[in-house]
């Protein structure tokens, strides 16, 4: 391994290009206005005409630095109370494409524009604000990928004529999170994504973009000599909502209805300080996880955050171990609260944000070497403290401190400092040091399995009353651009390393993780647009010395002009699973995608392997296979439908099936219906789940579903249901 660290270092330095060969960053002067714009979708009132206009736009991915072949102009005004913004999109009406349908669920291929605002100039928080030509609304925070799950107020409205379409969008200073200075300095970028008749998507930006430049704060362009309103303390939203639900279990014949009143307050304390709290929350999910088959799993699963409460500010408390962070907040740990308040806020470069929650339910994830498990540890409360300092380049220093009490049942405290730097020359550095603490209870709440080791390092794992410590690391060290990439990542985490309120699903490991990429473009291929190629080697050990996995994996992926990738992946693993040597197993994926026409999009994929099987007692190698694929249909502007199919089988173990079928129509904007039907062909269980949502704002929304529960008679897919659970539910939520 020290060969395959020096050889990794060594084509490091091969690197050249820096992100400091951007060019200059454009500038725009905004304009402020004494009297309102009125929202028709029309750039024609007298205010827009003498402001400056953005244009020129250039492309990015795989059209960097070309200029846009699709003209594109953007102005900006203000006043008192909102940011306006206009664009005119010019494309001829005939090749227009868009959809409606709900916010943030825009396809794909849908003509769309942007704004990008960072509002502190530090990337701690970059907003993404955008409209389709259906005047659907998308919103999120930009940086690391774009998160949807930040929702904002902000008003819109689009015109379309013969060769162009028009927009207006007015976005509240209330919204926003920005200094208290008088005169201020914003970053931000306007942007426009499209398809042509080719079927290729282009992002086009005012500010260009440069792929393998992770500082994105240091892309955008300025917004000059602004002065936004100062936000008032006291100026509250309340958010009350009532949820109630009728459920049946055909099994037991019972049923039970349920009616549930909370609230969710908003106070600002100023344009930075922002104070949040809730009372008896209603933290169901409307929209459903999808299905993920656990059938030789033996460690948790993972499932995104969809709550609306923990969207804002969440980029505060967010750890990737992609980028060698340890995940030590995970919000799905706080399940079942009877209130949970929230404070976030900022002094100079300076975030800082506290959670406090009472859970009625807690679930604790408990790692150990090959496993994890969930246990049930009744009432908890859970504080959690982050401070973090953006410096340079949109790197930053940080801390954080969870702590969590079970009633009647110990309690855990973790630690930790974060260090990521962006020095320049394309390096991306990342340390994160941690550290617990968890005072069991002598409960008993968790008893390992007969089959199961009953003790680790110097601790027994039945919860006993020991006080059990531990500590993790994270390094990472990249350097990549447009063409290149290469790195380094470390996750060191003690046997007794555990998280109050994160997710790490395993401890008493050393992981390394060294990598290698190369992209190639190819202008003057008739067909093949580009073409990625990746190394990446993975050697993992415990704590006691024992190597339990060595992994080499090569993808190669291919994008031709026609819209379509194609990619093969092949890995090659010794691994070490209870005590018994599995080598020279074999993993081999082959997948595709792309758009067959306007409507039509498909993608498939196929996979065998030498499978271990992991939940016997003695543990084995079997052959496994899986195939699949996704259709996704676009009947009209207002219809849409997916499906999914996978076959898995692992030969003489398991086989199964898993179906996912979803149907959309909007009415309109606000109204939708979706459909969504899920097989699980493991537990051979249907899942039936239609939905009718109206939601006029981001925070204002009538939801009516039903939740319906089949199971299989004979084995046969298609035939002998036999319904077992129903739920019905409503909620309804408006923000005053």
């Amino acid at each position: 391994m020290k060969k395959q660290l020096i050889i990794c270092l060594l084509l490091t330095s091969l690197f050249s290009q820096t992100f400091r060969d951007l060019t200059e960053r454009p500038i725009y002067n905004p304009q402020k206005i004494s009297n309102p714009i009125t929202l028709d979708g029309s750039l024609s009132e007298n205010e827009w005409q003498t402001a400056q206009v953005a244009t020129n736009f250039v492309g990015t991915g795989l059209f960097q630095g070309i200029d846009s072949p699709l003209n594109t102009e953007v102005k900006v005004l203000y006043d008192d109370k909102y940011l306006y913004v206009g664009f005119k999109a010019f494309v001829d009406k005939s090749e227009l494409r868009y959809s409606l349908t709900k916010r943030d669920n825009l396809d794909k291929t849908d003509d769309r524009v942007w704004i990008n605002i960072d509002a502190f100039d530090d990337e701690s928080l970059t907003y993404g604000l955008g409209v389709s030509a259906a005047n659907v609304q998308i919103d999120g925070r930009d940086g690391f990928g774009f998160d949807q799950s930040l929702d904002l107020i902000y008003e819109t409205n689009v015109k379309i004529y013969d060769d162009r379409y028009e927009v207006e969008m007015a976005i509240p200073f209330s919204s926003l999170r920005y200094s208290v200075a008088e005169i201020q300095t914003w970053r931000i970028n306007f942007g426009r994504g499209f398809t042509g008749n080719d079927e290729l998507t282009r992002y086009v930006y005012w500010a260009s973009k440069i792929d393998g430049i992770e500082c994105q704060t240091c892309q955008l362009g300025y917004l000059k000599d602004f002065s936004p309103a100062k936000q008032e303390r006291g100026d509250i939203e309340y958010i009350p909502s009532i949820v109630a639900t009728h459920s049946d279990n055909f099994l037991n014949n019972t049923s039970s209805s349920t009616d549930e009143a909370s609230i969710f307050v908003k106070y600002p304390i100023s344009s930075v300080d922002l104070l949040e709290i809730a009372l008896n929350p209603d933290f169901s999910q409307i929209e459903s996880d999808d299905i993920q088959t656990n059938v030789n799993t033996v460690n948790a699963l993972y499932f995104p955050e969809r709550r609306p409460f923990f969207s804002q500010g969440a980029e505060l408390f967010k750890f990737q171990p992609q980028r060698g962070y340890i995940n030590l907040f995970y919000s799905r740990t706080i399940n079942d609260p009877s209130i949970v308040g929230k404070y976030t806020g900022k002094i100079g470069k300076t975030s800082y944000g506290v959670i406090s929650a009472r859970d009625e339910s807690s679930p604790l994830l408990l790692p150990f070497e090959e496993s994890s498990t969930i246990v049930d540890m009744g009432k908890s409360t859970s504080n959690i403290i982050r401070l973090k300092r953006m410096i340079a380049n949109g790197g930053s220093i940080g801390g954080i401190i969870t702590n969590r009490r079970f009633d009647g049942a110990g309690d855990m405290t973790t630690g930790g400092i974060d260090f990521h730097y962006h020095p320049g020359l394309n390096l991306h550095l990342t340390l994160h040091a941690t550290a617990s603490i968890h005072n069991e209870s002598n409960n008993g709440e968790y008893q390992a399995d007969e089959n199961d080791t009953l003790t680790f390092d110097k601790y027994t794992k039945a919860f006993d009353g020991e006080k059990v410590s531990g500590n993790a690391l994270g390094f990472s060290l990249s350097r990549f651009n447009r063409t290149d990439s290469s790195g380094i990542t470390v996750r060191l985490r003690s046997p007794g390393f555990r998280t109050s309120n994160g997710f790490e699903k395993n401890n008493a490991t050393k992981w390394l993780k060294m990598s290698k990429g190369k992209n190639i473009y190819y202008k003057n291929s008739p067909k093949l647009l580009k073409s990625e190629h990746s190394l990446q080697i993975i050697h993992k050990e415990n704590y006691e010395g024992l190597i339990k996995k060595q992994e080499v994996t090569l993808e190669n992926k291919f994008s031709f002009n026609n819209s379509f990738d194609f990619g093969i992946e092949t890995e090659i693993q010794n691994e070490n699973f209870r005590g018994v040597q599995f080598d020279g197993h074999t993993d081999t994926s082959i997948y595709f995608s792309g758009n067959v026409n306007p409507k039509l999009r498909v993608s498939a994929g196929i996979n065998f392997n030498d499978e271990i099987i992991r939940y016997v007692a003695m543990p084995v190698v079997t052959w496994e296979r899986s195939i699949g694929g996704e259709i996704d249909y676009k009947i009209s502007d207002q219809s849409n439908i997916s499906f999914g199919l996978e076959y898995e089988e692992a030969k003489e173990y398991y086989d199964g099936y898993t179906i996912k079928f979803i149907g959309n129509h909007a009415f309109n904007s606000k109204l939708t219906l979706r459909s969504k039907i899920q097989y699980n062909g493991f537990a051979d269980t249907w899942f039936i789940e239609p939905l009718i949502t109206y939601q006029p704002t981001a925070f204002s929304a009538l939801y009516f579903g039903i939740n319906d529960k089949l199971v299989i008679d004979d084995g046969s897919i298609f035939s002998n249901f036999t319904e077992v659970e129903r739920q019905l539910f409503i909620k309804f939520q408006y923000l005053f």
